[in-house]
């Protein structure tokens, strides 16, 4: 990842750096401001999509960790960032693996393969 990366105050970022590299290797990116990371899930229906959204929601209660997140008809946008101390930590990548593993387990397909809003065809 990008050394300009904002790593929390009293996190290690060599501790983070092979977490983070796995992660890029998966397609997840910084964040605009550099203080997160963030990804689009892209599955074949809204349903797996939503299914997605719970099951992050339901990780983020147990670990006390939300993500911002945008769902569309076929996509779940993520973005993982810790406000307090400000800057990324273990917290925002060990949820982002997380979201690896669910998104595996509903589904999830490549940009341009999920089901579209409009008429059928």
């Amino acid at each position: 990842m990008d050394t300009e990366l904002q790593i929390a105050e009293g996190f290690d970022p060599e501790q983070l750096r092979p977490t983070l590299n796995e992660l890029q290797g998966q397609g997840w990116r910084l964040d605009d401001g550099k203080i997160g990371i963030q990804k689009t899930f892209y599955f074949r229906s809204y349903f797996k999509a939503v299914s997605f959204l719970n099951a992050v929601a339901s990780q983020s209660a147990t670990k006390k960790h939300h993500a911002t997140m945008t769902i569309r008809f076929g996509s779940v946008d993520v973005h993982w960032t810790t406000h307090h101390p400000r800057g990324l930590t273990d917290k925002d990548t060990s949820m982002a693996q997380f979201c690896e593993q669910a998104a595996t387990l509903m589904g999830a397909v490549q940009e341009g393969q999920g089901q579209k809003c409009g008429p059928a065809t």
